[in-house]
Order: structure tokens, then sequence, then C-alpha cells
């Protein structure tokens, strides 16, 4: 199976892989790189994979892009159906009333032109909100006046030696509130997804719990220190791995009964 990868260019065979990263080799040298670098699957005449290999291994790798590619061939598939239903109405109706057919549904070339046109438009409105997201998030923010009692997630990222850290979330939910769309807004050359979880802001109360279920579980000490930089002067509390329960919400309820 031959990828290609976000931080290098070139074709790179896969060798093994699993949730968190992915062993690849080239002729001259075999590299470990993190799952969120898995760019595409070769095409052309490299195109070796099978389709149930290629979803196998998305369903390890990164699980948010096989939901989106199912998701996907059931809108074609929805589509597809709904032209071969026009068809078959549409001979049905020419065979009773003759004279109608000039009056027949739309023609099915035209709903192919819609989904294509629809589908690009959505794709490039996703590309044009990560941009902007991009150019907000490289800007020193002030988020101390921030509240959710609801949760989002964040991801933690590290470089490449895995010698700094730092903590990245979505405030402003410019994508959907997934661990890989906000990997996504923070994906460069220097810094890949490590893992991830979920956050609360209540009151002073930095809370973080829970895990990512495309990157793994995060480590406490190193979410509290990255949060620590970006919440300057609040509390931050860390459970990683654990749900929100009952006994956390009574832990940070501020009612006075």
């Amino acid at each position: 199976m031959k990828i290609h990868l976000h931080s290098r260019q070139g074709l790179y065979t896969v060798v093994d892989y699993g949730r968190d990263s992915i062993t690849v080799r080239t002729k001259h040298r075999t590299i470990g790189v993190p799952c969120s670098d898995f760019k595409s699957f070769a095409g052309g005449m490299w195109a070796e994979a099978t389709e149930e290999e290629q979803r196998l291994f998305l369903s390890v790798v990164n699980p948010q892009m096989l939901e989106k590619t199912l998701l996907d061939e059931a809108s074609i598939k929805a589509l597809a159906n709904m032209i071969d239903v026009q068809d078959r109405v549409k001979q049905k109706v020419s065979t009773l009333f003759p004279e109608e057919e000039e009056q027949s549904p739309i023609d099915n070339l035209d709903y192919k032109k819609w989904y294509e046109e629809e589908k690009a438009r959505s794709k490039e409105l996703s590309k044009k909100m990560i941009d902007i997201a991009r150019q907000v998030y490289s800007q020193d923010l002030d988020f101390s006046k921030l509240q959710f009692t609801k949760g989002i997630k964040f991801i933690i990222q590290v470089d490449h030696d895995e010698a700094h850290c730092r903590f990245c979330f979505d405030p402003y939910g410019f994508v959907g509130n997934y661990h890989s769309s906000i990997s996504e807004i923070y994906r460069n050359n220097k810094w890949y997804t490590k893992n991830g979880g979920w956050l609360k802001i209540m009151g002073n109360d930095v809370i973080l719990y829970g895990k990512s279920g495309d990157y793994g579980v995060y480590d406490d000490i190193v979410a509290i220190e990255g949060a620590s930089r970006i919440f300057k002067g609040k509390k931050i509390h860390s459970f990683a791995g654990r749900s929100w329960d009952e006994e956390l919400d009574n832990m940070f309820d501020d009612l006075p009964f």
C-alpha cells in the first residue's frame, strides 16, 4: 500500500500502522510518522491497495476520514437511487400519457450537475473557514472571558522531537467539534497532533477531561502545562480519560444550593 504524507513530498510504502503512528519506507530508509501525517492513498499506476484494504487502514489511522468517505458514498448512492426512481417514473408516465412526455421531470444531467456544484462549493467553503481560523489563531488572543459549560474538544500537539508541546482548540467554532478537524486548523510541518480530550470553562476553573477517539488519551501534566500558557490566572484541573460524570458536575457546580 502506497500513500502520500502531509509533511513530506513523494511516495511512501506502508510497512506497519497503528492508532498512533504509521511506519513507511522508501528505497533508502524506513521512518515512523504520526497518523495525522497521512494525506491520501497513491493513485494512478501506484494504486495497488484494494478498497477493503484502504477502509481497514482508515478505520485504524483516521476513522474520521473513513466516516466522511462512507458518507460521501452514501450521498452518491442516494442520488443515484433518486435518479433511477425518476427514470422509472418518466418511463411510466410516457407509457400512460405519451402527450405529457415533454413535461417530464428535470433531466438527470441537471441533478448530477447540481450535486457536483454543491459538493465543490461546500469543499471550497470549508477550506476558506480553515484558512480564516489559522489567521485568527496565529494571533495573541485573550481567552480570559471565555465560558464553556457544555464542553468542547482540544488537542495536544508536539514537535517532531517531542521536546515541546502546545495546547490547541477552536473556541470560535470555525470547524466541527472533532479532534481531527481541530488538528487540520493547526497542521504544519513543525507540529503534529499527539492526543486530545475535552474541556469546560466554568467561572475561574478550566477543567480538562475525557480523551480523543482519533488520537487517544492525553497526559495530565502535559495538558495542564499547555493550558496554563493560554488560560493565564485560571485554575487548571485535569482528569485524563475520565468522562464527565455527576461527581465532576457537583465538584464544579457553582450554584449556592
